[in-house]
């Protein structure tokens, strides 16, 4: 029997016999289920003995686990109360965070907060890296990381600040020239900017209300690497962009860009994409660690101020 049980996965027990399913649990806890899941798995194994019947939408206890888990209650209780109380006494956050993030999101929403966050916390010392590059953060020693898509890696805690949104564009200028489209058909008949990364050219996605997403086939004049040269592109004139609102939310509230076929979903992948922060898992981030992402958060406010 391995005794090395932490007081993570004993919570985590607790909280998926009070809740009966993974998926809660990951919800309230920024994992995903799969994580959980594994979580109490390691936790069987640990202890030599099976704690969970799963069913297909739900778990419950088997005689075993209903022992361990009464045990277990007063214990972590206990413990919370004492982990409180030194949280209570401990002092503002300090020492290096090494922060991750995509390029034009950490010089767009990460940049302007740096000096507001280092004022609060004076004690802290932020090293930011900019790329759009995958980051192993165990291998090249990130505390934190702040990427935008489709999240897969389980083996990372999660923090959600949003869910990623796509707009439509194009500028006035254009839109005079060439008309506006009515549905996505008619996209094959204008000028379409479209991001050209690693993977090859991004595919556009469209849903009518109540539909799922279906890919359109659009071309233009111009592809790019690079999201914010595309941006400007359209707004001077060139042609029709699809990205995130927190990248062109600014020039649609200006008047630079005007949104386009706004009763249909849009996307440049099939799957859900978040906006959100990851770091190593543990029982609990680093306080350093934690200042960070909440300082965020509280800046980003919900729902986020370039969905707001």
């Amino acid at each position: 029997m391995n005794y090395d049980v932490s007081m993570l996965e004993i919570k985590l027990l607790l909280m998926t016999v009070q809740f009966g399913n993974f998926s809660e649990v990951a919800r309230r806890q920024d994992l995903t289920p799969s994580a959980v899941s594994r979580k109490m798995a390691q936790l069987e194994h640990k202890l030599g003995v099976k704690l969970l019947h799963r069913h297909t939408r739900s778990v419950s206890l088997t005689a075993e686990g209903q022992q361990f888990v009464s045990q277990c209650r007063p214990m972590l209780a206990q413990f919370e109360q004492l982990a409180a109380s030194f949280e209570q006494r401990a002092e503002q956050p300090s020492g290096s965070v090494k922060l991750s993030v995509p390029v034009a999101f950490g010089r767009l929403h990460v940049a302007p907060y740096l000096q507001q966050l280092l004022e609060r916390y004076p004690q802290l010392n932020i090293e930011l890296q900019l790329t759009d590059e995958y980051v192993d953060p165990a291998a090249e020693g990130i505390d934190l990381l702040l990427r935008i898509g489709v999240i897969n890696d389980s083996s990372l805690r999660m923090k959600v600040f949003a869910k990623q949104r796509y707009l439509l564009a194009a500028s006035p200028e254009y839109l005079g020239r060439y008309g506006q489209p009515q549905s996505p058909t008619e996209l094959t008949d204008h000028n379409c900017l479209v991001f050209k990364g690693i993977k090859g050219l991004q595919r556009w996605y469209f849903g009518a209300e109540h539909t799922s997403l279906k890919a359109f086939e659009v071309g233009g004049s111009l592809y790019s690497n690079n999201a914010e040269l595309l941006v400007q592109a359209a707004i001077d004139g060139a042609g029709i962009v699809l990205f995130p609102s927190w990248l062109i939310g600014d020039a649609i509230q200006s008047g630079k860009l005007l949104p386009l076929l706004s009763d249909w979903h849009k996307s440049v992948s099939l799957e859900p994409q978040q906006i959100c922060a990851l770091y190593l898992d543990s029982d609990q981030p680093a306080p350093k660690v934690r200042a960070v992402i909440d300082f965020l958060a509280e800046n980003y406010g919900s729902p986020v101020y370039w969905d707001a």
